[in-house]
Parts: C-alpha cells; structure tokens; sequence
C-alpha cells in the first residue's frame, strides 16, 4: 500500500509527486491515459521527425518557480531539462507593420514603444517601476500556498502604494491600460498580450495580470523546452522514479474512497480499489469532484463549486510542418522574438472579443510561434514547425466545431500569412488543427478545451482559488487537490509545488530540509 496517492498525472501531479517522492515518501500516480503530462506534450503530429508542443509551448512563469530557479528536484543538473530563452520574448504586431517587442531589459522595449509614442515609452517605464514591488512581494508566494485574501488586502492597504494596487487588482485590464497610457495602439498591444488570460478585456478583477506580467517578462523572459515541451514531463518523470516512486497509466479515477472522514484511495474505472496509507492528492478539475466523492461534501459545497466562473472564449490551434520559416513584413526585429501576437486598432480588436461572446469565430489576432527557429531539434534540417493559435468560442452559434474547424482555421493561416512575405499554402507540408472540443476530448479535466479549469478573475485568483481561503485541502482528512483549479492557477508553472508542501508539512516534514540542495 503506498503512503501517497496522486490522481492524475499531467504536469502538476508529477510535480506533487516529485516533492513528496524527494521527501522520502512511498508515492504512486495514477494517470487514465497512456500517456503522462497532461497538456505538456510533445507529439510528431504532422510528419516524422517534426516535434509539436500539442498544448503548452511557451514556459514563462515557471522560471520564477524554485523548482526551476534553484533546481531543488534536479530536472536541470540530473535529468536532462534545459531551456532556450528567446530574447525578446514577444513582439505584438500590427497589420501595418508597427510593434513592441518586449526584450528582457525593459529599456530596449521602451525603444520600441518610443516608435509608436514617446510618452508611453515613459509611462511603460514608470508602470514597470510600480508594478515592480507587487511582483516581489507575490512571486514568493505565487509557488507556496497563498495567504488569505483578506490578510493579503490588509498588508497592501497599509501603505499609499499598496492602496494603489489594489485599486488595479479590483479593475479589468483593459481598464488598467487606459489609466497608465495615451496610444490606442499602445493599449491595444498591451491588451492583446495580457488577453492570454482567456478573459475578455473589460471584465474586472483582471488587472493583476498587467501588474504580474510586465515585471515578470522582463526579469525571466520566455523559454523553450528543449526537444519540446514534453521534456519537462520527462525529468518529472525521472525524478520520481529516482527516489522509489511508482507510476502506472491507463488507471483511470472513477471515484474516491472514504473511511469516516478520511480519504482512504480511489476505485478505479476496472472495480479496482487501491488504498492510500497517508493521503490521496488530486489532479484533478475540482468540478469533477463533486460526482467522484458521492456528494459526501454536501450541497452547498457542489453549489460552490458549481458556481465557478468559466473562462470567456477558447482556442482554436493549429500544427504545421513548413518547408522554410515565415519571414515577417514587420520586421527582422520584430520577427526576432520567440513569439508573435497579431492585434488589431484597439475598436477593432474589441470587437473581435465581442464576437467570441456570441459564438463568432474570429480570425484577426493569432498568436505566432515557430519554436524550431530556437530548438532545431524539432524539424529537419531545413524545415520548420508552425503553432499557430486563434482565439475561438466554446460553442459556435452556427454549425460545430467538427464539421467547421478547418475553413475557420484557413482564415487564420490566411492571416498569418499576410503577415509575412514568404508563406501560402503551398509551403505547408502538413498540418493538424485542434478545436476548443478537440481539447475538451483531449482531457476530461479541461471543460470547453480550457487548460486551465476555469478563469481567473481576482474572485478567484490567489487565496480565493478555487475556493475562499480553500488551500489546497479538501474537505476530508488526508484529501487535497492540485493543478490549475489552485493556486497559481493556470499554464506551465509547476504550481504544485505549493500543494506539496501542504501535504507535507500535515504530515510532519519540514519543506526547507525536503528541498535542501538538489
């Protein structure tokens, strides 16, 4: 019987598995499909020898995780994981041809501003100075469990600062950038960028996202796996097993198992039942629980949970295999950057989201990534690997996304490729696209294809995710849950980290020796 549990295997899982394996705890992993990592996948899914990330492809705030920065499981010293860092890491790009590109040293994308507004250029430097602080005093705390919402609030509101901060915790982002700067284009690249977040612009309680992210693209940047995306499963992988632990595939979770009020294993799908000694860690979407614990946490915690707020629009993604890289009309500065995001005149681009509310596909503003530009590990010599993302609704108003995705995919490429001066066509020499239901299928945990559960507006975000003041512990002894349901909350951050060290230090292990010096 193992000590520990875990549910799911996609990246957080593995993550949790790895601190509580370090500890010296006997751990097992339990993941329905064959294959581990979740959305951090590598997959050739065009042609032999060209390797797609079929999800997360651009690492960010995992670099500010310790688990990365100080290499406390050893995924960089012992197991093969390294990065290359594009630089600069992004450039938004207009149709006609202006950009920002956002290097590491904030002065250089001041330059680039400078093209389009002087004075925003100074502004950026003058938020960049004032977000600077939030960014240090969360970043501790965005990779252990997160203080409750009101103490955070209570700290902030102590100082002229703080109170500043608040106010912009409280705003859309949309709104953000209008207070801080004067250029519609200016706004509009800042809002196309911070629109990762899946949630139109105006909508409130965003604002902390511009704050966290401006600070945080300058000071760790943009990073490739190397060899794709999947390599980070990979050295999770090896880490676990490194220190005893176990992992099995196609065990898929039907429910959980109580033994008074405590968690005591799972049943699986087969009838099997396996027992946990100590815990039972959950990777899952917490509004999956409600069926698989036999409504044993009552109706008012199912209404809590069911109340969560979803993200507004999904993704629509494309994998191409191209025999030569785009060249960007925008520029060899701009095209430069790991990552290109396509925006629109700032009445334009929010049209756009307003189209995606009632169901219209849009086609305007893809994201741009051609990885083996850095890694040329994933194409041949010679040839390239196109992701390229639109945003798309959950549900079309008209049609479906099986009988559609693929002559509303046409138009985003046709975008891109009025991007550049050397694509059609006739230069992709296979592609796969991905709809919103696509990656609902892809993953039970990822309801209308999102990644990451579910929004995350200040309501719930921090402390409030995904419940007030939750942690990480469920409500029966010994039962916790991890991944983008809980804080940090969404993308590739090996945000478990801070699960684990919940359910370590329950079980009595001091977290600081478990990490020591990998």
């Amino acid at each position: 019987m193992p000590e520990v549990i875990v549910a799911g295997g996609g990246h957080n899982g593995l993550t949790a598995a790895a601190y509580l394996a370090k500890a010296g705890l006997d751990v097992e992993v339990l993941e329905g499909k064959e294959e581990l990592g979740g959305g951090v996948v590598t997959h050739e899914a065009t042609l032999p020898g060209f390797r797609h990330d079929l999800h997360a492809i651009a690492h960010i705030f995992i670099h500010g995780n310790p688990m990365i920065s100080d290499d406390e499981l050893g995924l960089l010293s012992r197991h093969g994981l390294r990065y290359v860092h594009p630089d600069p890491s992004m450039s938004v790009v207009f149709p006609d041809g202006d950009f920002i590109a956002f290097h590491r040293d904030v002065h250089k994308t001041a330059e680039t501003i400078a093209a389009i507004s002087r004075p925003d250029a100074e502004n950026y430097l003058r938020f960049h100075e004032f977000a600077s602080p939030l960014l240090d005093m969360l970043l501790p705390a965005f990779f252990a469990p997160p203080a409750p919402m009101g103490a955070l609030l209570s700290q902030l509101d102590s100082t002229e600062t703080g109170q500043e901060m608040i106010r912009v915790l409280m705003m859309s982002y949309l709104d953000v950038c209008r207070e801080w700067f004067e250029h519609p284009k200016v706004i509009a690249a800042l809002t196309r960028w911070v629109s990762e977040l899946l949630i139109a612009p105006e909508e409130g309680g965003t604002g902390a996202f511009l704050l966290m992210m401006v600070p945080f693209i300058h000071r760790y940047g943009m990073g490739y796996v190397e060899t794709g995306s999947g390599a980070l499963t990979d050295a999770l992988v090896a880490s676990i097993t490194e220190h005893g632990g176990r992992i099995r595939t196609g065990a898929v979770v039907r429910r959980f198992l109580f033994d008074g009020d405590r968690v005591s294993g799972v049943e699986l799908t087969t009838g099997e039942e396996l027992r946990a000694e100590r815990a039972v860690v959950a990777n899952l979407n917490i509004k999956q629980l409600p069926e698989m614990t036999g409504d044993r946490f009552g109706a008012d915690w199912r209404r809590k949970v069911e109340r969560i707020k979803p993200v507004g629009f999904g993704l629509l993604a494309g994998h191409l295999a191209l025999s030569e890289a785009p060249v960007f009309t925008a520029g060899e500065h701009a095209g430069a950057a790991g990552f290109q995001e396509i925006t629109a005149p700032l009445p334009d681009l929010l049209r756009a989201f307003d189209k995606l509310k009632y169901g219209e596909p849009i086609h305007s503003i893809p994201s741009i990534a051609v990885p083996s530009v850095w890694d040329p590990t994933r194409a041949p010599d010679g040839k390239h690997t196109l992701y390229l993302l639109s945003y798309a609704p959950t549900e079309l108003a008209e049609g479906d996304w099986d009988s559609r995705k693929e002559e509303i995919f046409d138009r985003v490429f046709d975008t891109f490729c009025a991007q550049t001066t050397n694509m059609s066509a006739d230069k992709v020499l296979a592609r796969v696209v991905h709809s919103p239901l696509d990656s609902a299928r892809f993953n039970a945990a990822w309801p209308g294809g999102d990644p990451g559960h579910f929004g995350c507006q200040l309501f719930q975000f921090l402390g409030y995710r995904p419940l007030p003041n939750m942690g990480y512990r469920l409500p029966a002894k010994g039962f916790y849950l991890v991944g983008p349901s809980t804080h940090p909350g969404q993308g590739v951050t090996g945000g478990a980290r801070a699960g684990a060290r919940v359910v370590l230090e329950d079980l009595g292990y001091d977290f600081a020796k478990v990490v020591g010096t990998p």
